[in-house]
């Protein structure tokens, strides 16, 4: 009996030393969950049909953490967790010509100190970045128009791949291969926010009183495409 119990007792001690283990994996900055280990965010990418979305900085860097600040809030924090697996790689842990890291940071210039560093990966080829930004120049426009220009024009429904939407500094930048057609902006609840002629194939209008987050951007030509306004 008491050998029984003496198993029991180290299958149980085990089991949450595994447990603890995998909760040092991850970690939560601003209320999102980054993973810290390469391969268990791209196998939670993999199984969610996700992309895996890289923040390489450091904890003593002000730049991450007004950074993470802008990826937490509400008009990305959906979007990211929709869209995305978060994998943070330290700096003082993985440097640029880190093995884990160099391929998605190779474009990132030398010697200077370019963090945070932020690209898109998809699993489906693990050894390019689908985007990357980096450095002090890394401020919220950058990054809603890294964002953009991946999520905008992802699918929700295309026009022959003609299409792309996209807010860029408080501008919604337009381009179908119909010259004349109507646009209509609406709110992932339905409401319409916009509504305007593009009478060339591309059309800027001004998002400045657009309500941040995510929004549906139609053509009247049969396209659907997604934007995503900041504050």
């Amino acid at each position: 009996m008491r050998r029984i119990l003496y198993f029991i007792f180290i299958g149980l001690a085990l089991q949450f030393v595994s447990m603890g283990v995998k909760a040092q994996k991850t970690i939560v900055e601003e209320g999102l969950t980054y993973y810290v280990d390469k391969k268990e965010a791209f196998e939670a990418a993999t199984l969610q049909h996700k992309y895996v979305f890289l923040f390489w900085g450091s904890v003593a860097c002000s730049r991450c953490k007004t950074v993470k600040k802008n990826l937490a809030s509400a008009s990305l924090r959906s979007l990211l967790d929709d869209n995305y697996i978060l994998w943070y790689s330290d700096v003082n842990e993985y440097e640029r010509d880190a093995p884990e890291v160099v391929d998605y940071l190779s474009a990132v210039p030398t010697p200077y100190v370019p963090y945070p560093a932020l690209c898109i990966i998809d699993t489906s080829d693990i050894t390019k970045a689908y985007s990357l930004v980096w450095g002090q120049a890394l401020a919220v426009y950058q990054l809603y128009e890294m964002l953009n220009n991946h999520v905008a024009n992802e699918d929700v429904s295309d026009y022959k791949g003609l299409s792309r939407a996209y807010i860029s500094q408080h501008n919604l930048v337009v381009q179908s291969n119909v010259a004349n057609e109507e646009i209509s902006v609406y709110a992932v609840t339905g409401s319409l926010v916009d509504k305007f002629r593009k009478t060339e194939q591309t059309r800027t209008r001004d998002a400045s009183s657009y309500p941040p987050g995510i929004l549906i951007v139609t053509g009247s030509s049969g396209w659907t495409r997604k934007v995503i306004a900041a504050k």
